[in-house]
Parts: C-alpha cells; structure tokens; sequence
C-alpha cells in the first residue's frame, strides 16, 4: 500500500483533475448492492456540480465525469471492496489513474478534486492507527497478532522464543520449557492429627493448581508480548479472550510500557479465532474507542469556549482555520455547506470573493470536506462527530484552538 501512497504523492494531472473518494461502511452495505447505492447518491450530487457549477475546460469536465462513472462500475462488485471498513479511490481517467486503498475506516465520506491525489488523510489515519498488537489468551492458548492499517497477521512462533530462553527470566514452574527451579505449592498446616486430612484440603489444592496454571499462562503470555515489542515495536496493545474479569489480571504482570499502550480488551473466543475474525474485532473495538473519544473532545470543547479557546460555527470556525490557529477540528458527520476556494492563495472562502486580484475563484462542492483537507495540511487533528446527541453541542463545524483568542 506504501509504494502505491508514494506513487500518489509524486503524480500530478495538470491540467486535468484527480477525482479523490473516501467512503465508510458496514459490512451489511456489501449486500444487496447497498454501498453502490450510497455512493450513487453521492455522485449524482457530485455529477450536477461538476455539470452546471464549475467552469472548466470541456476535456477537463469530461475526464471527471469519467471518473465517477469508472468509481460506480469499481463499487457494483463487493469483492473489490472488502477487507476493511472503508477505501479511498483516486481516479484520473485523462492521466490513466486509477487506485483503490482500502483502509480500517474513513473520517467520513468525500468526494473531491484537485491537480493531485488527496492522500493526506491515509498518512493521517496510518499515524491514528499505527501498529497494534493483539494478544489472545485463555487457559491453553497464547496467540498474538500484529495490524496496521493495511490488514493484521498472525505471528506464528510468538511464544517459542521465550520458551526456549525462558531460564533467562527465572519464571519457574514446569509450565516454562526449561525454566530454573520449580515454583511449589505450599499446603496450609493441618490442626487435626498427623494422619488425618483436613475436610476440603484436596478441593482447595485442586482450586489453586487451576489459578497457579492460569497465572502461569498470563505471566508467559506478558513475557512474549514484552519481549516481541523490544524487538518489533508496536504502539498499541489489546488483549483478547474468553476469561471476562480474570484476563485483565494479565496487567499485573504487563511490562510497564505494555500497561501505558494498552487500550481495552475485545471478546473472542482464542481457540477458533481466525485472522479475519480478529481483524473485525478489531475494527469494532477502535470504532467503539473512537466514539469514546468524541465524547471527551465535545466535553473539553463545552470547557474550553469560555476561555476563548474554541470556536464554534462554520464562519469563526473558517476563519480560525485560515489563520493557523486550529489544533482540532470538530465536524458533524453530515453537515455540509457550498463555498469557495480562492486558487492561488488557496483560500477558503464562504463568499464569492478572494482577498488577493490575482486568484481564481473556483466553487467547491462542500467546503466542509476542503477545511478537513486544510486541518490535515496544517497536521490539526480531525474528529468527526457521529452521535446525533452530540452534534447538537456544536454548529455543524467547531475547533480546539492552538491559541486563545
């Protein structure tokens, strides 16, 4: 995928247009031809814009309209698509491009064009999602995979490595394949006489084999998990199983640095667990983190406007973007409004004017999706706000400040 961004970034279809598309979905749309159907919605729209609102050359227009029409017949057969929950196209029938990314999801979908690919949002949401270890454990078996935003793979002898060193780290117990010493249990005092068994004794030592065998497993599982990261470093960490409260024991023998980059536990069943399965839990699992995450940026938006350092509105909230002066960018995920941009200072206007004679003022079909280009090139993180409660605290666009006004 890397050599096909690098690609993008170097193409240039001067004079023409590269038509960029991004696009969410669920797996349900990949039935019935219902993401066919959203994304026909989004390009009839896109269509009439480019037909009756934008002046380009004739041979200009013709190569977008192309593009969309190449964009519906690539979308018509799901199996292009699947293997994430979102992809990005970009598409330059005058220029021979066209190149499909599929990716773990989308800020939200857009449809767009410029003299290049608009590739900013993949290296925005690559460095959001970087690389994630997931660690499946329960009581006989430690599997461990590694995802990027490109897909996930298995990491096949993830614990050898430890069992063949395992005496280097003293963890004792037969359970380590060439461990030092033996970890003994050590039976509690009988009150009755020397030949009589205490009532529950055997119970007891049946129950605590079972948690010494458990802990066991846990403290190997984080043994493996330490020593892959010190030589494949991963920035994320989420632990999977089937032991509801007792696997998150686990963080009481996670390496520190494990226990500050681990985000949460997903539910799978680690015995059955395909890389498919995993990677679909994984997405849901970073869905879910991201909904969290709306909430504590909405919540930190109510505190910081009355520090003057948050705007709220399309208009303020422009203008702040404009000066360099947004640090995040809240953004209702279907509010959308027309506008302009100003081709030469590249400015972004909600008026018909530019602020320098010698522009060209071009409309834009949503200026929404133009200011997430704009944050992405100011590196401004973007959210995009999908509960309907929560849209209601901000007016279709906001923003974090860098600095107060």
């Amino acid at each position: 995928m890397f050599e096909t961004v690098k690609r993008l970034v170097e193409f240039d279809a001067t004079p023409y247009y590269v038509t960029s598309l991004y696009f969410n979905f669920q797996p349900e749309d990949l039935t019935k031809n219902q993401l066919y159907l959203k994304v026909k919605d989004l390009v009839k729209d896109y269509r009439h814009f480019v037909e009756e609102k934008v002046s380009w050359p004739k041979e200009v227009k013709e190569s977008v309209l192309n593009d969309l029409e190449r964009i519906l017949e690539f979308v018509k057969n799901p199996d292009n698509i699947g293997g994430g929950r979102a992809f990005a196209i970009f598409s330059c029938d005058a220029k021979d491009l066209f190149e499909v990314i599929k990716l773990p999801y989308a800020y939200r979908n857009r449809l767009m064009n410029d003299r290049h690919p608009l590739v900013r949002e993949i290296l925005a949401i690559d460095e959001e999602f970087g690389r994630v270890g997931v660690l499946l454990v329960d009581k006989h078996h430690i599997r461990f995979f590694i995802a990027d935003i490109t897909g996930i793979r298995e990491v096949g002898d993830f614990v050898e490595p430890i069992l063949v060193r395992a005496h280097k780290f003293h963890s004792g117990g037969a359970f380590l394949k060439g461990a030092e010493g033996e970890r003994r249990l050590i039976m509690p005092t009988r009150g009755a006489a020397p030949n009589t068994v205490r009532h529950g004794v055997g119970e007891w030592r049946f129950h605590q084999r079972i948690q010494h065998d458990w802990h066991a497993t846990l403290k190997l599982a984080a043994d493996a998990t330490f020593e892959y990261w010190k030589e494949h470093p991963f920035d994320h960490l989420v632990i999977g199983g089937l032991e509801g409260d007792a696997l998150r024991e686990i963080e009481n023998v996670l390496h520190d640095y494990l226990r500050r980059i681990l985000l949460g536990y997903i539910e799978i069943n680690p015995a059955e667990a395909d890389e498919n399965q995993v990677w679909n839990k994984l997405l849901e699992f970073r869905i879910q983190k991201d909904r969290e995450e709306e909430r504590e940026l909405i919540k930190l938006f109510k505190e910081e406007i009355g520090f003057n350092r948050a705007v709220n509105g399309l208009e303020k909230t422009l203008q702040m973007l404009m000066f360099g002066n947004v640090r995040t960018l809240l953004v209702n995920e279907d509010f959308s409004a027309p506008g302009y941009r100003c081709r030469g200072t590249d400015t972004l206007t909600l008026k018909a004017e530019c602020p320098a004679e010698s522009d060209k003022l071009e409309p834009v079909f949503d200026i929404v999706n133009e200011m997430i280009e704009e944050a992405l090139h100011q590196r401004a993180k973007v959210e995009v706000i999908v509960d309907k409660e929560l849209q209601k605290e901000i007016d279709g666009v906001a923003a974090l400040l860098r600095f107060s006004l």
